[in-house]
């Protein structure tokens, strides 16, 4: 569990750092520009996640195929996967670019965004949109690497790629070294170029003679190979439709609380993402070890695989939660020198606290039950938390309550203790043990 879950762990705080400091360089420029990503951050990351629903069945297959040593099928399941990710990204381009000003529009329709918001979201988002095929193929080479056992190199994929995009944001957005000065514009391009070079590194390494998971041209049929795949990922198509509608009207919540709102909330979602992309390291090694444990016949160690990740990741964000309630206002501070801000962000902070330990139950939980190739709970949690829970009550507290922006983080801590609550009962009674893949 270590020797697997320590890249991830690692893969997702190099993630981290390079969110983080993305958003500090954005900060830094103006808090506009910050604020813009709260547009364009969540409404990227749900058209991503949503499309990319296909990981859940390629984790489960590929894991269970290298569990029962079927390592050449496993490559080809990974090759055919690799196709319907690229035309998945055609269509993700085709429809995002021309809607990018609306999108942004409805997104940020509140009376107190100025259009300059706006403006950024969508060039930002236009760009980005652009290397939707290769971002679809890199996230399903990860998760092919991951299932079969290879945390590493993702992990390294990952910094080589997080600097690249550091490296173009901070030449590009303030204009270093007698670079231009493209503002928002810069950061897209950087988030574009370490987009475009995951897939090339990913397949560089499952062509190696070495590789953990050969990549092989299928033999058999698309539908043939694809089937089991599918069948495990529709649901997670569910589910991720399901949250992410959710999350981007929940973002629309924010968005209509104005522009101090907005920048205050991007500056608590980078301080926010030590924890939670922290957890999902510890989700990967749940469903990678589930997966594999379950393809050699070993329900009882996939069981143990479970607890002990979700164990590790609690105890991992437990120390987060500390961080954050120590020091809340010297974190926000670290974005911005606005008084109004750090205050409004600091109370935020405080309930982010509470959160942390719930997100890596979640996680660790849903992580197993993917992987065991049980998606159709994980969907009714996206149903029951993102849908009724955060979206009721972060419109109940921030609007009719008044709560504002406290209010829109009180609401993600229930939605957060709702799907860890009900992803536990469902581990515990155990008839992911007898699904067949």
């Amino acid at each position: 569990m270590i020797r697997l879950a320590w890249p991830a762990v690692v893969q997702g705080l190099l993630t981290t750092v390079v969110f983080f400091t993305d958003r500090l360089i954005l900060g830094g420029y103006s808090d506009a520009a910050l604020g813009s990503m709260s547009i364009s951050g969540p409404l990227m990351w749900s058209v991503f996640s949503v499309f990319g629903a296909i990981s859940a069945g390629t984790m489960a297959v590929v894991g269970r195929r290298i569990g029962a040593g079927a390592r050449e099928e496993a490559g080809e399941v990974m090759g055919a996967v690799l196709v319907v990710s690229v035309l998945l990204g055609v269509v993700v381009a085709a429809g995002g670019i021309p809607l990018r000003d609306t999108i942004a529009g409805v997104l940020a329709g509140g009376a107190d965004t100025s259009q300059s918001i706006r403006d950024m979201a969508a060039a930002y988002m236009g760009i980005v949109f652009a290397i939707a095929p290769l971002k679809l193929a890199g996230d399903a080479g990860f998760t092919a690497l991951q299932a079969s056992g290879d945390t590493r190199s993702p992990m390294w994929i990952s910094g080589l790629c997080g600097g690249l995009n550091l490296l173009l944001s901070w030449l590009l957005v303030g204009g270093q070294l007698g670079a231009p000065e493209l503002g928002i514009v810069g950061a897209a391009i950087g988030t574009a170029a370490a987009f475009s070079l995951q897939p090339l590194l990913v397949l560089a390494i499952a062509l190696s003679p070495t590789a953990a998971l050969p990549l092989r041209r299928p033999t058999r049929a698309l539908a043939e190979l694809l089937g089991p795949v599918a069948r495990i990922s529709v649901p997670t198509l569910g589910e991720k439709g399901i949250y992410h509608a959710a999350y981007v009207a929940f973002s629309a919540l924010v968005g209509w609380l104005g522009d101090v709102a907005m920048t205050a909330h991007q500056a608590l979602i980078a301080i926010e993402s030590l924890g939670f992309i922290a957890a999902s390291g510890f989700g990967v090694a749940a469903s990678t070890i589930v997966a594999q444990r379950l393809g050699a016949g070993a329900p009882d160690e996939a069981a143990r695989a479970g607890w002990y990740a979700t164990g590790l990741g609690i105890a991992a964000l437990s120390g987060v939660s500390v961080l954050l309630l120590v020091f809340p206002e010297a974190l926000i501070g670290v974005f911005t020198d606005d008084v109004e801000i750090i205050t409004m962000g600091a109370q935020c902070l405080r309930v982010a606290a509470i959160a942390q330990p719930l997100m890596a139950l979640t996680d660790g939980m849903a992580g197993a039950l993917r992987g065991a190739g049980d998606t159709q709970n994980p969907m009714v949690a996206a149903i029951a938390g993102p849908l009724l829970v955060r979206l009721v009550m972060c419109w109940l507290l921030a609007f009719h309550l008044e709560l504002g922006l406290l209010g829109i983080w009180i609401g993600t801590t229930l939605d957060w203790l709702v799907r860890g609550v009900f992803l536990t009962v469902v581990f515990v009674r155990g008839k992911w043990r007898d699904i067949a893949v």
